[in-house]
């Protein structure tokens, strides 16, 4: 009888919402990671029946040819990590991933599940990376930074490891392993090393021989026609008895790729070439490799697969041609500073540190890059900041060739540089003696509309601040008036008072003495400094933040100062006291909606309370279980539309989503998801579309509150489906009632609550 009543609740509920319009939306994951890379740089290739599985520098992926799909595997998937190295695949269809790390990833696509072998990582051994497999039977020869390993499939656990080779080879580095004729095989730097006929104790150095007659640099072994080649920076060769001899003359560097029934494929420059099956000249299958190979495979089907160092995998088609096939992400792993507009996007400045790759654009779901072979307007692909400007545009400087300007629509419309009245640069080589080599600091937008930016290097000191109108005039201001070695302004914020506030050091750019800031209607001077000796932990200062009660937050190369009066700075200085972060370099500060600061350091993530007394999160790859990317963080930007924070780092971009979300300047509705909620599938219900420090009312429908709370999440909540008394609630219809501490905004929607 009970159930009969409650199916029939459960069906008038549904009803009830139908009629009322209600979405059912996902709930949002608090606490997901993500992780995002550019795996456009191969190392290793392996095929799995139609498919192909790339290991990269950005993790690994499987590329279905049938469909043109991809299958992503990160960090944040199970991956240790996304500097993959080496990729073989047992008899068991059971990924085998080796890492710069030294730890070896076992992936198993059919039941989803990953497994581990950390021994190497964990050792003492200088260079621990993994170079190669070789899987025979149950063997699995693992070439590494110091010999070669033996591992048991069937069992998971190592056979043996070999380290000394006689002739005074220790530990080299293994390009490539082969087991032939029950004889171990290794490339080496060296040469080619090989276990001797009949040696039973291979930990006995004397059991190995080294032959140097093969060249040097040997890099990838195959078997064909029942012989073992080795190719190497000086040829081709073929094993004859116990001596290498060259293959039909090819003495140049070349690479074996593998080998088929056939013939055996290897690479000659931006030549592939084919060593036939019977006797004869070799093949040339193709003259226009479109790139550097790293490696590459034969698929069942008789496809040539070459991996690339920047172009992922390429697959030779009738025509001779290589398309070339890589996931969409990224135009590379650095993300050195961020930004989110004002639609959620994501973009980022990819150099500043080693040069760069263009700048990138995400908007949740397709990254979009640009670089000088697709955007005219960019100059360098050296990239190294970015800003929201008026009207959601986004102004990236470059390092020399001045800043571009993207409209509301990503198209990039204008370029600044030298040509511009007051845009002055320093004169490069060849340029006539025109100050042409401009650096423009990170650009800022007042509450006016005026766009300013500071020039990095000038010849010109009368003109080192620029500020562009509205109506895109230019107004050029002089520099701070103290001896400064060309004043280095890189990034300006901007406070409530409108005082321009810059940072004075760039990871691997030069520095300034002082921290300048800029206000000539509040300072008598217009310019004004702060060095350590006024309070400050440290004259380096790396990052900027102005925070939601207008204190300015300062990232230096000895922790955080925080200044409490930006009208009077050095009249109270504070510093953040936690230990972790006291003397850490701090490469960067974002604030989120609850005015938590987020602070990047070569130790992780730390969110720090909104006074600074308080650590509330520290974020690394040990203590995330391998969700964050890496732990040298160089840029954070905060989505407050969608609650994610994004931490971009040289390794990769990681995104955390994060309870907070910005607060409305007013409301009428709210919405609520899911909705209808089904106890026990869900446990929690999103209160979006708040205003700032809400109380949220749980009710009946007669009106009683069973549950009261404050917002925990800026512009939105979460109602765990309990009442003030800690028990789930049962089957019904509840309204949700959001109000302002003073009353005067309430906003009020109904969920329905079905226990299954």
């Amino acid at each position: 009888m009970r159930a009969g009543i409650v199916g029939m609740m459960r069906r008038w509920l549904l009803v009830v919402l139908l009629l009322l319009g209600y979405r059912v939306p996902a709930l949002a994951g608090i606490g997901d990671w993500k992780n995002y890379t550019d795996m456009r740089s191969v190392r290793a290739v392996a095929p799995q029946g139609s498919s192909l599985w790339a290991a990269t520098a950005g993790g690994v992926f499987r590329f279905d040819p049938d469909d043109s799909t991809y299958l992503k595997l990160l960090n944040s998937d199970g991956l240790s990590s996304n500097d993959a190295t080496a990729i073989v695949v047992d008899n068991a269809g059971r990924i085998w991933i080796g890492q710069q790390s030294g730890t070896i990833d076992q992936y198993d696509p059919a039941a989803r599940q990953w497994r581990s072998v950390t021994d190497i990582s964990r050792s003492t051994k200088t260079n621990k990376k993994i170079t190669a497999f070789h899987l025979r039977g149950d063997t699995l020869f693992i070439g590494t930074g110091f010999g070669v390993a033996l591992f048991s499939v069937s069992r998971f656990e190592f056979i043996d490891t070999f380290t000394g080779f006689g002739s005074g080879v220790s530990q080299p580095v293994v390009n490539a392993v082969h087991r032939f004729q029950n004889r171990i095989f290794l490339a080496t730097n060296s040469g080619i090393i090989a276990s001797k006929t009949g040696a039973v104790n291979l930990a006995d150095p004397s059991s190995w021989s080294v032959d140097q007659t093969a060249g040097l640099a040997a890099n990838a072994f195959a078997e064909f026609n029942g012989a073992l080649y080795v190719s190497s920076s000086t040829g081709l060769y073929i094993l004859q008895g116990n001596a290498w001899g060259t293959v039909n003359n090819v003495t140049s560097s070349v690479r074996i790729i593998a080998s088929a029934d056939t013939g055996l494929i290897y690479t000659q420059g931006n030549l592939l070439m084919k060593v036939p099956a019977a006797p004869g000249s070799h093949i040339t299958l193709s003259t226009s490799i479109p790139g550097v190979v790293t490696g590459g495979t034969i698929t069942p089907g008789g496809s040539v697969v070459l991996g690339f160092t920047d172009a992922g995998i390429g697959v030779m088609n009738s025509a001779q041609q290589w398309p070339r096939y890589a996931p969409n992400g990224p135009n590379s792993n650095s993300f050195y500073k961020m930004v989110v507009d004002q639609k959620g996007d994501l973009w980022s400045a990819s150099g500043g540190h080693t040069g760069g790759w263009g700048f990138y654009r995400f908007d949740r779901t397709t990254w979009t890059n640009y670089t000088t072979s697709n955007t005219p307007l960019l100059l360098t692909n050296d990239c190294y900041a970015i800003a929201v400007g008026p009207n959601n545009s986004k102004w990236v400087s470059t390092w020399g060739e001045g800043a571009v300007v993207v409209n509301s629509n990503g198209d990039v419309v204008r370029r600044f540089d030298y040509t511009h009245p007051g845009f002055i640069g320093v004169i490069r080589s060849g340029s006539g003696g025109i100050p042409s080599y401009t650096v423009p600091s990170k650009a800022v937008a007042d509450d006016s509309g005026n766009v300013w930016i500071a020039g990095v290097f000038t010849t010109d000191r009368s003109k080192t601040l620029w500020k562009m109108r509205p109506d895109s005039s230019w107004e050029v201001y002089p520099g701070l008036p103290v001896p400064m070695d060309n004043g280095f302004m890189y990034e300006i914020a901007i406070d409530r008072f409108n005082t321009k506030w810059f940072t004075n050091s760039l990871i691997s750019r030069q520095e300034s003495p002082v921290v300048a800031y800029y206000n000539p209607q509040r300072f008598t001077n217009s310019w004004g400094s702060i060095t350590e000796s006024d309070g400050m932990t440290d004259d380096r200062v790396q990052a900027v933040a102005v925070d939601q009660q207008g204190d300015i937050w300062l990232g230096t190369g000895a922790g955080i100062t925080i200044i409490n009066e930006p009208l009077n700075p050095v009249q109270r200085i504070s510093k953040v006291f936690d230990f972790s972060v006291r003397d850490l370099f701090i490469n960067c500060i974002a604030v989120d909606p609850l005015n938590n600061k987020w602070v990047g350091t070569s130790r992780g993530v730390f969110v720090i309370a909104p006074d600074g007394v308080q650590q509330l999160q520290h974020y690394s790859v040990e203590n995330t279980g391998g969700k964050l990317v890496d732990n040298n963080i160089y840029s954070i930007a905060i989505d407050g539309l969608n609650g994610i924070v994004y931490i971009g780092t040289e390794k990769g971009l990681s995104s955390l989503e994060i309870a907070a979300v910005n607060a409305k300047n007013n409301f009428s509705t709210i919405e609520l998801s899911p909705n209808p909620v089904y106890l026990p599938n869900h446990r929690t219900v999103e209160i979006r579309g708040l205003v700032a420090d809400c109380t949220v009312k749980v009710m009946d429908l007669s009106g009683k509150v069973i549950r009261q709370f404050p917002a925990q999440g800026g512009g939105r909540a979460f109602w765990d489906c309990r009442d003030g008394e800690g028990r789930e609630v049962g089957t019904g219809v509840y309204i949700i009632a959001a109000h302002t501490s003073t009353g005067e905004k309430t906003a009020l929607a109904k969920v329905a609550v079905i226990r299954k």
